[in-house]
């Protein structure tokens, strides 16, 4: 396959829908388009650019013509067109089975089928846009929010572009005053001084970090926030998933342990797009955290094997029951799902802890849930939820110096309807907004350019290399130094596509639908 060819694809999906569109990219477009579409007044007609004619998709054999569908047809010539090649568009009825059939028969007169993501990818080839553009109309097209909609956006107007280039500049300014240094060591006054570089270099880490400081805050929204649900056996944790989606997804039973894999569906918390995962329920976690004094660390898969073989043979408290592997397993995926989470809702049976204690004091209840706390890495978001508040209900006084104590929200919840609610409680409602309130900590409507991960790690990379630069340059010398300048300029070129990146723009276009 090659560049060079001409290529059509369905631009618009393969549901059915009012309106289907088929675009031709390449130098037979009009070619192609003259010999299928047949104008409503043939009389002296022309194709006129950018301009949409009416007529009908016909088929034209030895023995008849056979017209297909009613059309509106359009032609790009280049280098005016979305692929800046030329460009062929017909807008015909979105029935799946027509769009098909025009397409079979476009692809029948010696063109390819366009492979996924190749328009935009010869656009980026063509000059049309950079890298971050081309990744753009990936991310509008699957935006999972209107923020991240608006996000998006601003890439494809090329402000992402706009900042990586005035970025790269400083650091050719950064480069030439080094060079001066190599070529003419003799002339001081034109040297770059060593507290001016490290200011220079520092400043332009603070820009780099800006950028991705906004991937952080802007990740929520572009990828949708892991709000992982954590806690013991039968402490409620799939019967929150199920308020929270508003359907029966997780079985429910009073048997421990049903949860013995993770489950994970797509929701919203207070408009906010999540990745909403209910995980195993933990057993044994005092035997866990008596055996892994630092069990707030990483668990890797040597670990995990580790734990697995460890608790398999273990029995649950209070039952003659061993834990069975796949459960155990089950365990360990929690533990690690626990690491990678955006937030994490640690549910809490408040009628089983009570039943452990004589009387509501807060410093026990506090030691009862510090099993579970002790698990989370030290910076994780977490709400802790207080469930079975109905039988286990909690004042207001109590619930904030448990607060103070986990140094977390806590939200006390009864997942079962009761009429006569006496206690102090929360509702689903409020647990959507206050972890949206968590994981969203800048003002929404403020405009921002934000980096998609691997954007983000290539600004990371660059960062770094300005890192070593900064403990390099008082005790090398500028030729060496300057080619930690060189690596950054280079990770961050990555990001527009300015240097030789073909494995990775491939990858990148892989990921889109055909048609686009």
């Amino acid at each position: 396959m090659s560049d060079k060819d001409t290529i059509a694809a369905i631009a618009t999906g393969n549901s059915s829908g009012g309106l289907g569109v088929i675009r031709i990219s390449g130098s037979k477009a009009k070619e192609i388009l003259e010999q299928v579409f047949l104008p409503k007044n043939k009389e002296n007609f022309v194709f006129r650019p950018r301009f949409m004619h009416f007529g009908s998709f016909y088929i034209k054999n030895a023995k008849e013509e056979t017209i297909l569908d009613e059309v509106l047809a359009v032609y790009f010539p280049s280098p005016h067109s979305y692929t800046g090649e030329d460009v062929a568009e017909i807008h015909a009825h979105g029935s799946s089975i027509l769009l098909h059939t025009l397409l079979e028969h476009i692809l029948s007169l010696g063109i390819r089928h366009a492979e996924a993501g190749e328009f935009t990818k010869r656009a980026f080839l063509n000059g049309r846009m950079d890298l971050s553009q081309a990744e753009a109309v990936a991310e509008i097209i699957s935006a999972p929010s209107v923020e991240g909609l608006r996000l998006a956006s601003a890439k494809l107007h090329g402000k992402l572009g706009q900042r990586i280039t005035a970025l790269r500049t400083q650091i050719e300014y950064i480069r030439r005053r080094l060079c001066l240094a190599i070529d003419f060591p003799e002339e001081e006054g034109e040297c770059l001084p060593h507290d001016e570089f490290h200011q220079l270099v520092t400043n332009l880490q603070n820009d780099i970090t800006a950028l991705i400081n906004a991937y952080d805050r802007a990740k929520p929204w572009q990828e949708g926030a892991l709000v992982v649900l954590a806690g013991q056996v039968n402490a409620g944790k799939s019967s929150l998933m199920n308020a929270i989606l508003g359907r029966e997804r997780a079985i429910v039973t009073e048997e421990a342990g049903t949860t013995r894999d993770y489950l994970e569906e797509a929701s919203s918390l207070a408009g906010l797009p999540i990745r909403l995962t209910d995980t195993a329920g933990l057993r044994e976690m005092a035997w866990i955290m008596e055996n892994y004094q630092n069990a707030s660390q990483h668990f890797d898969e040597e670990r995990s094997t580790e734990i697995i073989n460890s608790i398999k043979d273990k029995t649950v408290a209070g039952k003659n029951t061993p834990i069975n592997p796949i459960e155990a397993e089950g365990i360990c995926r929690s533990l690690a799902l626990m690491d990678k989470a955006d937030i994490v809702f640690l549910v809490f049976d408040g009628k089983t802890i009570l039943d452990h204690i004589q009387h509501i004091d807060i410093e026990q209840i506090y030691q009862y849930m510090l099993g579970e706390l002790t698990l989370l890495p030290k910076h994780s978001k977490k709400i802790c939820i207080w469930n079975k508040a109905d039988l286990a209900p909690l004042t207001k006084e109590q619930i904030e110096a448990l607060e103070k104590l986990t140094n977390c929200p806590v939200l006390c919840l009864s997942l079962k309807h009761t009429d006569n609610v006496t206690f102090f409680h929360h509702t689903i409602d409020d647990l959507a907004k206050k972890a949206r309130s968590i994981l969203i900590t800048t003002d929404e409507n403020k405009s921002e350019i934000a980096p998609n991960r691997r954007q983000a790690k290539l600004l990371q990379n660059a960062y770094d290399e300005l890192c070593l630069l900064q403990n390099e340059i008082d005790i090398l010398p500028p030729d060496i130094t300057a080619v930690r300048l060189e690596s950054s300029a280079s990770y961050l070129s990555a990001i527009t596509g300015l240097c030789n990146v073909d494995e990775t723009f491939n990858a990148i276009f892989e990921e889109f639908c055909i048609g686009k």
